[in-house]
């Protein structure tokens, strides 16, 4: 398991130095402007705008042919369902995808800006989005025992325990012996695998706000149809009640089922990627922190502390 760019700000690989004649030559057009891509934490990712006036975005992928493939497999899979990139040129031999240009913000930049209102008005949108995902066909299953097992025992004698405490790792591990039944909930779907507020791209449709596009799809699994749901609510204390309330309306709504107590046990799903990450043998102290400090909010939550 790779760095985790939702808890982090750091890059997981270096920017890829891409001269002006590459980018011409994968578009197939002269560039009239290329711009670097900020925000992306893992890959390369230039805005080019061709001199026919077509806006593309050109991903290069740092992670390798795993990043690259599954990312194009997933959107070849999804584009005509979901709102994804759409996929115009691939370059296999130096992991290269040519995207139309998605406008708009991130979901994250929504929030950050403080558009109150706005952020609100996605929450519906946002459901009905994952509920289409969660209906999508997944031949592999999802070995979640394997999973609970190995972060069981990251919890009581790997590095996780010693980063966030013999105390606190006792009580997750309390938490997640005592939810299995209901983190075992649903059929095996395909999922993001990154589903943060960073990766949904929005923007104004007249008066109100759409989802132009979900994006990032390199680490797209397959897995619990919570799984997704737990990561885009990570930061619960984002998501206020009136929100929570409008994004399960809006996957309700769309076709989707949600066990009771959704909320709680897809953050608590959403933690088992997080103990991973803490038992990771890099020094990542910022990292670490934050993911303790979801750790203990959760943990909290779930026990009325």
């Amino acid at each position: 398991m790779g760095l985790d760019p939702t808890v982090t700000h750091a890059r997981v690989f270096p920017l890829i130095e891409v001269s002006r004649e590459q980018l011409a030559d994968v578009v197939g057009g002269r560039v009239i402007s290329a711009e670097p891509v900020h925000g992306g934490l893992t890959n390369t990712i230039h805005k080019v705008v061709t001199d026919a006036g077509d806006t593309f975005g050109v991903k290069h992928y740092a992670g390798g042919r795993n990043a690259f493939e599954t990312e194009l497999t997933t959107l070849t899979l999804l584009h005509r369902t979901l709102p994804v990139p759409e996929v115009v040129h691939v370059d296999d031999e130096r992991y290269v995808i040519v995207y139309r240009w998605i406008e708009g913000i991130t979901l994250l930049d929504v929030r950050r800006q403080g558009h109150a209102e706005a952020f609100a008005s996605l929450a519906s949108p946002l459901g009905s989005v994952l509920a289409y995902l969660a209906r999508s066909d997944s031949t592999e299953p999802y070995a979640l025992a394997g999973v609970l097992e190995q972060r069981y025992h990251q919890l009581t004698s790997g590095r996780a325990r010693v980063r966030i405490g013999s105390s606190l790792a006792d009580a997750l591990r309390g938490q997640l012996e005592a939810a299995e039944p209901a983190l075992a909930w649903g059929s095996v779907c395909l999922t993001h695998g990154d589903l943060g507020h960073r990766n949904v791209i929005v923007g104004r449709a007249g008066e109100r706000w759409r989802i132009n596009g979900v994006i990032d799809w390199e680490t797209a699994s397959t897995g619990s149809p919570l799984a997704d749901i737990g990561s885009l609510f990570r930061y619960g204390d984002r998501h206020d009640a009136s929100f929570r309330r409008a994004f399960e309306r809006g996957y309700r709504d769309a076709g989707g089922e949600l066990p009771v107590g959704w909320f709680l046990t897809a953050r608590l799903l959403d933690i088992l990627d997080l103990v991973a990450l803490l038992d990771e043998d890099q020094d990542l102290d910022e990292v670490f922190a934050d993911c303790r400090v979801l750790v203990e909010k959760l943990v909290d939550e779930l026990t009325g502390g």
